[in-house]
């Protein structure tokens, strides 16, 4: 059940069109790079030397580039629609207003890191760099679409302390996953451009260990998904654990065969939406293990459970006094 003081279900459906836009832009980009259409636009504000927009001479390269260039702007206009309405919730919600504020000054970063990207001939290090945001965007996404449903009041556990830690040690294994993602990618075939830097680092050896960490992360859900069945946590708590589980597989599934059979191009960019619903139901773990209520709820609980006075009945004679 939400909290009374979670946000109006207008609200929630702006954050969550939020989080699938924030995922878009990510699957976009990675066609952008697929299609060897990163240096489209060879330059940054601008699209080239002259002009700020393609015109009728320009390749269908400058074109996919600069679609995505555009794309940024419907993202940064739902970030704004989601700030604008968490800083207009009553009673005010910080926690609310900052997550949203983040996605929307995040987007601003973001568009600077992706001029920085391109003025610096994608480099892979700034790649890397643009994609790990992307992925902590959609966290923090998550983490709003999470809150919005909840109150300030104290965090309430629903499952044992050690079982909490291992959940957010498998955010770690994510985020090193993740790193190790962006250098398999900056060293393999798929630059962007046929000119762009490499990482100098063996492919093979980096995609084996990516696979290594994947299997890591895919062994701590299912220790995580016994322990909570042999606790007997709340089936919620588990049912996100079994959607982890079930986006992994075929996650890893297709990892496999990309490298197997050359990254072809479509596979890539399934890996790439999977990487992003990896983060999203891995984000959700976290809240789902905890509940959060009103703020003042503990204080009521406090009071309807303290002892009351009850005053003798009226009728009822007082006991005699010895004098």
């Amino acid at each position: 059940m939400s909290s009374p003081s979670a946000v109006s279900p207008l609200a929630r459906r702006i954050f969550l069109v939020n989080l699938c836009a924030q995922i878009g832009i990510v699957v976009t980009g990675g066609l952008v790079r697929l299609t060897g259409s990163g240096l489209g636009c060879d330059t940054w504000p601008r699209c080239n030397d002259t002009q700020w927009t393609p015109h009728g001479e320009s390749s269908i390269y400058t074109y996919i580039e600069f679609g995505n260039r555009m794309l940024t702007y419907v993202v940064g206009a739902v970030a704004v629609a989601a700030t604008v309405i968490a800083w207009k919730h009553r009673p005010v919600r910080k926690e609310i207003r900052y997550l949203a504020a983040f996605q929307l000054f995040a987007v601003v970063g973001q568009a600077i890191l992706g001029g920085i990207t391109v003025l610096t001939d994608l480099h892979p290090a700034s790649v890397a760099a643009h994609l790990l945001l992307s992925m902590f965007m959609i966290g923090s996404a998550v983490a709003l679409c999470e809150r919005a449903g909840e109150g300030d009041g104290p965090v309430r556990p629903l499952v044992r302390r050690e079982i909490r830690v291992f959940a957010y040690a498998g955010v770690a294994v994510l985020a090193a996953l993740l790193v190790v993602g962006t250098v398999v990618t900056g060293s393999g075939p798929h630059a962007g451009d046929e000119e762009a830097r490499r990482f100098d680092v063996n492919v093979d050896q980096m995609a084996w260990l990516h696979a290594d960490l994947a299997f890591l992360l895919l062994g701590a859900a299912l220790a995580l998904a016994l322990a909570l069945r042999v606790t007997d946590a709340p089936v919620s708590a588990q049912r996100r654990v079994w959607w982890l589980l079930g986006v992994m597989l075929p996650q890893g599934l297709i990892g496999y065969t990309q490298y197997f059979n050359g990254l072809p191009e479509w596979q890539v960019s399934l890996h790439m939406f999977g990487a992003c619903l990896v983060v999203v139901t891995t984000v959700r773990i976290v809240f789902g293990l905890r509940e959060r209520g009103d703020a003042g709820e503990e204080r009521d609980q406090d009071a309807s459970d303290a002892p009351m006075d009850v005053p003798a009945p009226a009728d009822e004679p007082l006991p005699a006094t010895r004098y």
